[in-house]
């Protein structure tokens, strides 16, 4: 089989419904188990063995992506999906407005300069959202640092952890890749992903959704949005990967 070599965060599994959440919900520390997974996932071939928001920002995207040199502004990246909550509850949020919120944050309370290089997220519903995200900033190439900020579905950064000396090698050598704004959502990545896997195995025999965003560690493609399931009949994780800026799913091998 082929496959991408794709950099990937451990991010900790929970074992919470994303369906049944609430707000203000506990988020768990960093670890490195999810690593695997994504390392195994991406290439030619598609799939691997192995509080509610404070406030939204409602700016239209924008018809062209700007220059990476100008990555400091909270509305060039393009607003995400609000999805309401049922009995009035409030709205949860897609991906890139996720991703809006925690650079703000990550940029007023670390490093003016802070970029996104990598994300990742479990139990992810066929909304694109996850229990938590958990999403990797620096600030240049073969940076000194990362921060990881946990994000709850709602928009709220939950926690901020800065990781230095040893443990910056931890994340993988992504950091020469800055995620670029014109991505496709975590919602439209989901449906394609599951799509992909369901040509090949039952979905009914399948569990713990999972979600990463990464760069090819091999030749520094992409990025790649990894859509991946444990699939019980062979009691292994299997993986959808789509470029995404296209939209293109890896074909299955």
């Amino acid at each position: 089989m082929n496959s991408h070599d794709v950099s990937g965060q451990g991010w900790p599994s929970t074992h919470r419904d994303v369906r049944r959440r609430t707000p203000g919900m506990c988020v768990g520390a960093v670890a490195l188990a999810f690593a695997a997974l994504t390392l195994a996932g991406c290439g030619s071939g598609g799939v691997a063995s192995q509080s509610p928001p404070d406030q939204h920002s409602s700016i239209p995207a924008g018809t062209a992506a700007p220059s990476i040199a100008g990555q400091t502004l909270l509305d060039d990246i393009p607003p995400g999906r609000a999805i309401p909550e049922g009995g009035g509850g409030p709205n949860s949020y897609t991906f890139r407005e996720e991703w809006r919120q925690a650079r703000a944050a990550a940029q007023a309370s670390w490093r003016s300069g802070a970029y996104l290089v990598s994300a990742s997220g479990d139990y992810v519903n066929d909304d694109g959202e996850p229990n938590y995200w958990t999403l990797a900033f620096i600030d240049s190439p073969g940076a000194d640092a990362v921060l990881v900020v946990e994000i709850d579905p709602w928009g709220k950064v939950t926690s901020t952890r800065e990781v230095t000396g040893v443990g910056v090698s931890s994340f993988g050598g992504q950091y020469s890749g800055r995620v670029p704004y014109a991505i496709i959502d975590s919602d439209t990545a989901v449906r394609l992903g599951k799509a992909a896997l369901a040509s090949q195995y039952d979905l009914d025999k399948t569990k713990d959704p999972r979600l990463g965003l990464n760069f090819d560690l091999v030749d520094g493609s992409g990025p790649f949005w990894t859509y991946t399931l444990f699939n019980e009949p062979t009691a292994a994780y299997v993986s959808a990967h789509v470029n995404a800026l296209t939209g293109v799913v890896s074909p299955l091998s």
